[in-house]
């Protein structure tokens, strides 16, 4: 039997992106953010996590997408860290045994290292977002 893979599918501007779950510690509702004028654009500021400041990341502008910040929080474990994902919302759970397929050659930049491939839900193609290259 294969091993099942789960991605937590989130919205972004009516588009769907995937991380895994595997990733992920919480979802919640942005409260008390506390800016900081310290960190670049990216970060809407910085959140209390269970007795820790956590930054927190405006999806939007790093994949440069238009709109408000997002109505949700993903808390999420990256290689740097723990940081906060602002997202429209977190729509589904996708368990599966596909593998994500990698990037095609030449789509995006290899600066861009925020992706982590393409996977398939339903009739749609999601793109699966790298938590550890999110941020610079």
């Amino acid at each position: 039997m294969e091993e099942k893979n789960r991605f937590l599918i989130l919205l972004l501007q009516g588009e769907s992106f995937a991380i895994p779950i595997t990733s992920l510690l919480e979802i919640t509702v942005p409260r008390n953010i506390q800016k900081d004028q310290k960190l670049s654009e990216i970060f809407e500021g910085k959140f209390d996590y269970r007795g820790k400041l956590i930054p927190v990341v405006n999806l939007k502008k790093i994949l440069k997408l238009p709109g408000h910040p997002g109505d949700g929080l993903l808390v999420v474990k990256s290689s740097k860290g723990v940081l906060g994902l602002l997202v429209d919302a977190a729509k589904e759970l996708l368990e599966t045994t596909q593998k994500p397929i990698p990037m095609p050659r030449g789509v995006l930049s290899p600066s861009m290292n925020y992706y982590a491939g393409i996977l398939r839900n339903r009739e749609d193609l999601v793109l699966l977002l790298n938590e550890d290259g999110l941020l610079p």
